[in-house]
């Protein structure tokens, strides 16, 4: 598999952002692997074109893949332009060649704490891929049943066993705020690389944690903490990097989009959330997402990226989910909004009928509008919330760590 990366396009008009580079691709991987080359790209913010070896199968396995993770594409027929917004898939020879068979450097030692939806998606691969070694998982209870297999010997139950194995990554997956926290500082201070969709750990302080690794000279990366597989903090920092960000719009969390999405086609709001814990979208105890907690951490993290702003998330302003919220009409979305020339950032339930970025999202989608002071604007969408499209965004983190070793 070989990425090449193409010049820029054309300039365009001052009001649209500017032509995103082209990435072309040449897959001979299995799907997995073949579905991450794209994703990464996809988070660079690049246009793709894949040429997928194996026929017209193959190419459908891989849209597929890539529709778990979020990621739309085209496959244009045959005569068509290769050359579409987003990504493209064409069917290439019916076989490719083996790519040469090379030893893996030495490999990357890796704690992974937390073995539920994001850490439970992740471990397989980790075990499977030769160039990460798994070191520990950390665990409540070691002796609770589990819908992945874990060898007895990686399993512990104390943070500090955990790092005394010396990792060279820890992965943090741990959904309680606290305990992840404490476990991303102490990995930081010692100097071990910190990978974390922990949203609440990471958004209730970035700037000191942020300092911490650079002190250590450790790298801390957190993309699947905000918008799950969707890129939303990469188009931030695009953004940033074209010119000042001055607005940021948002629908951050899955889980309210899930259920005010059965509330628009009539659905109760229990069987809703039920429905949306049964997906795998909501948390064991929701309350951080219907009370708006959950999107003002997240746009704390977004207010770090955009423009260096120390938001703490208890000083957002947010408004409750709940089966007595008076809703407005029409289709309604929990909108997060950071304004940066005045500080100000909320998290409310307005009506998006006239909006089709976030109109249309899908039960788990997730959305960014991002407003630059030249007027400007950059968007991503993508699944914000369940195992593949997190894991999938956590495990570009950890791919990107081998590229810097």
């Amino acid at each position: 598999m070989t990425a090449l990366p193409l010049a820029r396009l054309d300039p365009v008009p001052a009001a649209a952002p500017p032509a995103e580079p082209v990435a072309l691709l040449q897959l001979s991987a299995g799907t997995a692997d073949a579905a991450s080359a794209v994703y990464r790209e996809v988070r660079r913010g690049r246009r793709v074109v894949a040429i997928v070896a194996g026929g017209a199968g193959a190419v459908s396995d891989l849209s597929r893949a890539l529709d778990a993770i979020g990621v739309a594409t085209v496959t244009p027929a045959a005569g068509e332009a290769l050359l579409h917004d987003g990504v493209t898939l064409a069917p290439g020879p019916d076989a490719a060649p083996p790519g040469p068979v090379t030893a893996p450097a030495a490999r990357l030692r890796v704690a992974l704490a937390g073995c539920g939806v994001v850490g439970g998606g992740l471990l397989p691969r980790l075990l499977a891929d030769p160039r990460f070694e798994v070191v520990g998982v950390l665990v409540r209870d070691p002796g609770k049943g589990r819908d992945v297999a874990v060898p007895e010997a990686l399993l512990l139950s104390d943070p500090a066993a955990l790092l005394a194995r010396e990792p060279d990554v820890l992965v943090e997956a741990i959904s309680e705020a606290s305990t992840g926290l404490a476990l991303i500082r102490a990995a930081l201070g010692r100097g071990v690389h910190v990978v974390s969709a922990n949203k609440q750990a990471v958004g209730g302080d970035l700037p000191a944690l942020t300092a911490l690794a650079d002190s250590g000279g450790a790298r801390l990366l957190y993309s699947a903490s905000v918008g799950g597989g969707a890129p939303l903090i990469e188009t931030v920092r695009r953004a940033r990097a074209h010119a000042p960000v001055v607005r940021i719009e948002a629908v951050l969390n899955g889980t309210c989009n899930f259920i005010l999405n059965r509330l628009a086609e009539g659905g109760a709001f229990e069987a809703a959330l039920t429905a949306a814990g049964a997906a795998g979208f909501a948390e064991a105890d929701p309350s951080a997402d219907l009370t708006g907690l959950d999107a003002a951490a997240k746009l704390a993290i977004l207010a770090h990226e955009a423009g260096d702003w120390r938001l703490a998330p208890a000083s957002v302003a947010q408004e409750t989910l709940s089966a007595t919220t008076a809703l407005p009409a029409g289709r309604v979305r929990q909108i997060a909004r950071l304004d940066l020339a005045a500080r100000r950032a909320s998290v409310t339930f307005e009506a998006m009928d006239a909006d089709p970025l976030f109109a249309e999202l899908a039960d788990e989608g997730n959305a960014v509008r991002v407003t630059t002071a030249d007027g400007r604007v950059f968007t991503a969408t993508g699944r914000g919330a369940g195992r593949t499209p997190t894991a999938e965004s956590v495990w570009a983190d950890l791919t990107d760590l081998l590229t810097v070793r």
